[in-house]
């Protein structure tokens, strides 16, 4: 009830309406969130039929802005839920604008659009989640300055303390021990860092041991590279692979991760890849996001702090603290 009551009272903003940003819209206003702004300045495109199922199956639409379009298919989910459209452009929106939300979801950014988004956020007190996906592989970038949560765990031979450290960035506050019901009740800390610094991070090879560093793949430093590639017109347009494995290779130099993590499967299926939506991996990537936005409002502890990287090739979804 509680979880219910704040996300019927939230505001959130939701920038790009791609494939993971309709996995994600869809899966917060069957929440019930009180409203949803979206801003997103694109006309729809032949490729956006495969995965974007709000829009309509009919090809005149093409070359029309994509909001007005699909607004009437996003409000027949739910007609409870104030859904409203923005069509302006990322660049000429006003820094205030956005301190009218209590949450901003941002999707299909580059890095440089990523960083000046999470300035204004950051001035203005916001949480910020960031995600895309490319092809199989697909990510979840949050900075949500500080957050504090609630737990609820099996009472151990040895009850947990306050000031206890999960990690650099967790940290337990208070215990209230019951048991009766064998239960620790625990309340959270997380501290987030500016998605700047935790790009620029080296700290993820002090989580994983050599074994899990091998076993990393190339993904991580692929998609830190590509977050430096401008989105073109045409989806089906490839970067160089040669130039591509020389950016990643560059990236695992950037985050302290072994070079030969950037092979030529990883190369060539990111070249392939790079600029495509699957729908499952959108499903898989917008239904993560939306679960921890609901655990966020319901004051439950989060998962994501602060990166996800999914791995469709090896069937994995790490969840790392880059800080």
């Amino acid at each position: 009830m509680k979880t219910q009551l704040r996300l019927r009272s939230a505001k959130i903003l939701v920038i790009n309406i791609g494939a993971v940003g309709t996995e994600v819209v869809k899966n917060l206003v069957l929440g019930g969130v009180n409203s949803i702004e979206l801003l997103d300045s694109s006309v729809i495109k032949d490729a956006d039929f495969g995965c974007q199922f709000f829009l309509p199956n009919d090809s005149s639409v093409e070359g029309q802005l994509k909001l007005p379009v699909i607004l009437p298919q996003i409000k027949e989910l739910n007609n409870r839920v104030n859904v409203t459209i923005n069509t302006s452009t990322l660049t000429s929106i006003e820094p205030e604008y956005y301190g009218q939300f209590d949450l901003v979801i941002a999707t299909e950014l580059t890095y440089a659009e990523i960083v000046a988004v999470n300035n204004l956020t950051r001035t203005h007190g916001i949480p910020l989640y960031v995600s895309g996906m490319h092809g199989m592989f697909g990510y979840i970038f949050t900075d949500l300055i500080k957050q504090t949560s609630e737990a609820t765990r099996v009472l151990g031979n040895v009850p947990r303390s306050p000031g206890t450290a999960l990690n650099p960035k967790k940290t337990i506050t208070e215990v209230d021990v019951d048991k009766a019901a064998n239960k620790e009740h625990l309340t959270i800390v997380d501290e987030y860092s500016p998605l700047v610094v935790a790009f620029n991070s080296k700290e993820l090879p002090n989580q994983l041991r050599k074994r899990q560093l091998k076993q990393l793949g190339g993904a991580v430093p692929m998609i830190f590279a590509l977050l430096h590639y401008d989105r073109p017109t045409d989806p089906d347009a490839m970067p160089d692979k040669a130039q591509l494995a020389a950016d990643a290779t560059e990236k695992c130099r950037n985050l302290g991760l072994p070079e030969s993590l950037v092979d030529a499967t990883y190369t060539s299926m990111f070249s392939r890849q790079a600029f495509t939506e699957f729908a499952p991996v959108a499903a898989i990537i917008g239904g993560a996001l939306a679960q921890d936005v609901i655990q966020f409002f319901g004051q439950k502890e989060l998962r994501i702090n602060n990166a996800l990287i999914f791995d469709g090739h090896k069937q994995s979804m790490p969840i790392f603290t880059l800080y």
